[in-house]
C-alpha cells in the first residue's frame, strides 16, 4: 500500500486544504488528520513529568522509568 504524509493548517472555517497529492484524480483515498506530533524533546519532557508524577504517588517511589515501559509494552502486546 502506497502512503504519503504531509502537514497542513486547519483555515478558519475549519476546512484542510492538500494539494500536489502523488495520486491519479479519481483515485479512493483514505484521510486521518491529527494534531502534528511534539518534536522529540518535548516528548521527552513530557514523559518525565509523567514519570516524576507517578513516583510522587506514595508508595510508588521505586518505579523507575524501565517499569513504567515495560508495563507499556506488556500491555500493548
Amino acid at each position: 500500500m502506497q502512503s504519503w504524509e504531509t502537514s497542513a493548517t486547519v483555515e478558519r472555517e475549519g476546512q484542510v486544504c492538500v494539494g500536489g497529492v502523488p495520486f491519479a484524480p479519481g483515485t479512493e483515498v483514505d484521510v486521518t488528520i491529527s494534531p502534528k506530533r511534539k518534536s522529540t524533546e518535548e516528548f521527552a519532557t513530557a514523559w518525565r513529568q509523567v514519570c516524576d508524577e507517578l513516583r510522587s504517588v506514595p508508595g510508588l517511589s521505586e518505579i523507575s522509568e524501565d517499569d513504567i515501559q515495560n508495563e507499556i509494552d506488556a500491555f500493548r502486546s
